[in-house]
C-alpha cells in the first residue's frame, strides 16, 4: 500500500485506553467486560479494511464516500451490534426488524426477537457526533454510544484523507429524564425527535470502558462540560440544600467544597456558579448574607 493510500489502512487499537471495570460509575450489565469493547472495535476495524480494500480494488469509493451520513451511521451501528453480541456471553441480536433494543438478553425471547422489550437489553447508538445523540422516543434502559471521527476535509484528496476510527465506547444505564423531546411539526411526516440532555451525556461519558488515547483529553474536556451543565440546571437546589444541611454561614468556596465529590467537579469549576446562586437565594430571601461574601440559609 502506498503512501498515498492512508485512507485504506486498519488502525491499530490502543488498549491502553481501556478503563479499569473497578473503576466504573456503573457496573457493566450481562457480565460484559471492557475488553469486549476493543475486541468489538478491531472488528470493525477489521471489516471496514476488507471492505473498502475490495471496493477499491475494483474502482469503487470507499463506504465512507457511498454512503449517506445515516447510512454509515448506521452500518457502524449494526457492526457494533454483532461485535458485542459475538464477544458478549448473555447477549444477542434482537431479530425484530426496528426492534428495541438493538440487543437482548439471550434466551428471553422466542427466535430472539421482540419489538419492544419489557425484559432488559442493550441499545445501541453510533455517532460522529460529540453529544447530539437522539433517538426516536425518550426511554430508560442501558445504553451504548460508539463515537467514530470520519475524515471529510474536502482540502485534501480522498486517497489522502485518515481512515474511519472509533474515539470512545460508552456504557450506561439512562432513565427518561436524560432525555428531551421535540414532537413532529403539524403537518409534518417525520417522528419526534429524542435528544439525551447534559445528565445522560455525563453518565455515559463518564461510564466510557475505552477511550482512544489521542482523544482522551478532548473526551475529559467534555466529561467535565457535561457535568458543569448539569448542575448548572440542579445549582440553586443543590446549593441550597448545603446551607439548610451546615446551619452556619458558608462561603460560595465552602459550599462549592462541599459539593465537589458529588458533582464529580473540583471546586475551583463550581465556584462561580455557586457563588451567583447564592446571590440569587439572598434576593429570593431564602438565603440571608450575614457579611460580605457568607451566607446561611432562611427557613427550612
Amino acid at each position: 500500500m502506498s503512501a498515498t493510500d492512508r485512507y485504506l489502512r486498519q488502525p491499530a487499537v490502543d488498549p491502553s485506553g481501556l478503563q479499569d471495570p473497578d473503576s466504573l460509575a456503573y457496573p457493566l450489565p450481562y457480565n460484559l467486560r471492557p475488553k469486549d469493547a476493543i475486541r468489538m472495535v478491531e472488528d470493525l476495524y477489521e471489516l471496514l479494511h476488507d471492505l473498502n480494500s475490495q471496493l477499491d480494488s475494483k474502482g469503487y469509493d470507499r463506504l465512507e464516500e457511498l454512503l449517506d451520513a445515516a447510512g454509515f451511521s448506521g452500518l457502524i451501528s449494526r457492526a457494533v451490534c454483532d461485535g458485542l453480541a459475538k464477544f458478549s456471553r448473555e447477549l444477542v441480536t434482537n431479530r425484530y426488524p426496528g426492534g428495541y433494543p438493538d440487543l437482548l438478553p439471550k434466551g428471553v425471547y422466542p427466535r430472539d426477537k421482540v419489538q419492544r422489550s419489557e425484559k432488559g437489553g442493550l441499545e445501541v447508538k453510533a455517532s460522529r457526533q460529540e453529544s447530539s445523540w437522539q433517538s426516536h422516543s425518550p426511554r430508560g434502559g442501558w445504553f451504548c454510544v460508539v463515537q467514530f471521527a470520519i475524515d471529510r476535509d474536502e482540502d485534501k484528496a480522498i486517497r489522502d484523507r485518515e481512515p474511519t476510527t472509533v474515539q470512545a465506547v460508552m456504557i450506561a444505564p439512562l432513565v427518561e429524564e436524560d432525555w428531551s423531546w421535540q414532537p413532529a411539526g403539524e403537518g409534518k411526516k417525520r417522528t419526534g425527535t429524542a435528544s439525551i440532555v447534559p445528565s445522560g451525556r455525563s453518565r455515559l461519558r463518564s461510564n466510557a470502558v475505552w477511550v482512544d488515547p489521542i482523544y482522551a483529553d478532548r473526551h475529559q474536556e467534555r466529561v467535565f462540560a457535561e457535568r458543569k451543565l448539569t448542575f448548572s440546571k440542579e445549582a440553586t437546589d443543590r446549593v441550597l440544600a448545603v446551607l439548610r444541611g451546615v446551619g452556619a454561614p458558608m462561603t460560595a468556596m465552602a459550599v462549592a467544597e462541599a459539593l465537589s465529590d458529588s458533582v464529580g467537579l473540583p471546586p475551583e469549576a463550581l465556584k462561580s456558579k455557586v457563588g451567583s446562586v447564592l446571590t440569587g437565594l439572598a434576593k429570593s430571601r431564602h438565603a440571608i448574607r450575614t457579611r460580605p461574601g457568607t451566607y446561611t440559609s432562611l427557613g427550612s
